[in-house]
């Protein structure tokens, strides 16, 4: 049995959130791979995009396994 530190209701919220909070990363991780110009076009975005899409790729994969383990 565990214990309950947050109500149900509240527990459901986060896992919601947690939930876009991937597919957000996944879609940045993808736009930054194809080095599309509104995330790549200006004089303070990053020098190598594909490393920023990469690293959103692992971002997303820790959430992932940090979300299905609490279930």
């Amino acid at each position: 049995m565990q214990l309950a530190f947050v109500s149900p209701g509240c527990a459901m919220c986060c896992q919601v959130l947690s939930v876009f909070g991937i597919v957000f990363l996944v879609i940045l991780g993808f736009l930054f791979n194809a080095e599309v110009e509104e995330l790549t076009g200006s004089t303070e975005d990053p020098v190598h995009p594909k490393e920023v899409g990469h690293a959103c790729f692992v971002a997303a994969a820790v959430n992932e396994t940090r979300r299905a383990r609490r279930l």
